[in-house]
């Protein structure tokens, strides 16, 4: 015979009754945690589970959009707003007299605008200005006064030193422009659009690498890194080198510096999220496609940069690679070794940082292992 419970009149059966507090357990923890629906048909539980709570799921977006907005305009505007020359190089091929009294008359007009440099005649100064010493060289000689400007160096730039020249020596010179843009490339603008999208891809690499296998082996991660960058050196290579010859230069240096661009921006995003976990997809932001994008060069150079802002164009990668790639493209192969050498330190020394991090967090979880299997023998 089987022995009966009584239970009271209205309390459910007791297979109904555990349902019930299931539920009703679910319903609390949902309501306290997210209060979220499943808006996704298949979306997995563990995501739902997983997500935040209301206030926060409203809040962090905000904070963080406009944390980051914020930080854009205000760099882009102090940077580009009302850009002046700082130390801008300007040469000379003339004799001591003109040069004297140029001088005088740009530095009565932008005190510490402008940094002097002689040449001794109309072939040193070509020399100068064809390989990136400086981007324009004022000469005078039997043949008359005239300014030889590179207009590789971008339309901004060569306005800007032809202009004060002008006003400097009282009257309009003539300009042979002995370094020309490539036909392809009118404003001079290539060479930032290819850098930009290119550190734009790195950063989204990274992210996304990161939100799909947060614990994928560094190994694996380096070697999808490596996939990533050859893809986007080559591609970036056929658009802008072969099919719109915009960068006059071999399709393999293209292909290398950009290459190495995409490596390097993808290993800066990566640490970045590697140390400080949910917070460094900001901060990467911040890092690479604001304060790099700023300080590249490739809208003005970094003498028309705050003082604040200028040391960055000297070791971000995104200006190193505009300098390598501007160089290549039309003046001798200037900056190219520094363009390489700066991509490849930043590229081994995040990767060197995420490894140290992993290595720690992997003796941590060893130790509080240990400490675990202690705890249970001793119980």
């Amino acid at each position: 015979m089987h022995r009966l419970t009584a239970l009271p009149p209205d309390a459910p059966p007791p297979a109904a009754s555990h349902a019930l507090d299931q539920d009703s357990a679910a319903d609390r923890t949902g309501h306290a945690r997210h209060a979220l629906v499943d808006t996704e048909p298949g979306l997995p539980g563990a995501v739902l589970a997983a997500a935040a709570p209301v206030r926060k799921a409203m809040l962090v977006p905000v904070i963080t959009a406009l944390a980051i907005g914020t930080v854009f305009v205000a760099v882009y505007l102090a940077a580009f707003h009302a850009p002046s020359a700082r130390h801008q190089p300007l040469g000379i091929a003339a004799s001591d007299k003109v040069a004297a009294r140029t001088e005088l008359a740009l530095n009565n007009a932008a005190p510490s605008g402008y940094t002097f440099y002689r040449y001794p005649d109309a072939q040193a100064a070509r020399h100068a200005v064809t390989h990136d010493e400086v981007p324009a060289v004022l000469v005078a000689d039997n043949r008359g006064t005239r300014l030889l400007v590179a207009g590789a160096q971008g339309p901004s730039t060569v306005s800007s030193v032809v202009a004060a020249v002008a006003e400097g020596a009282g009257r309009t010179l003539p300009v042979q422009d002995v370094r020309p843009l490539a036909a392809g490339d009118s404003r001079g603008l290539s060479v930032f659009y290819a850098s930009f999208g290119v550190v734009l891809a790195g950063f989204l690499f990274a992210v996304s690498s990161y939100q799909i296998a947060p614990r994928l082996r560094l190994a694996a991660r380096v070697l999808s890194m490596l996939v990533f960058s050859t893809a986007s050196g080559v591609t970036v290579a056929l658009i802008a080198h072969t099919a719109f010859g915009a960068l006059p230069t071999s399709f393999a240096v293209v292909t290398l510096l950009v290459g190495l661009l995409a490596w390097a921006s993808a290993a800066v995003a990566g640490a970045l999220l590697r140390l400080f976990g949910p917070i460094g997809m900001p901060v990467a932001s911040v890092v690479l496609l604001i304060l790099g994008n700023a300080t590249s060069g490739g809208i003005l150079p970094s003498t028309f940069l705050p003082a604040w802002l200028s040391p960055l164009a000297s070791v971000m990668p995104p200006a190193a690679a505009v300098r390598g790639l501007r160089g290549a493209s039309y003046f001798h192969d200037a900056h190219l070794t520094g363009a390489v050498l700066i991509l490849v330190a930043w590229s081994v020394g995040c990767l060197m940082v995420q490894y140290a991090v992993d290595r720690s967090a992997t003796r941590r979880a060893g130790r509080a292992g240990a400490r675990t299997g202690r705890t249970a023998v001793q119980l």
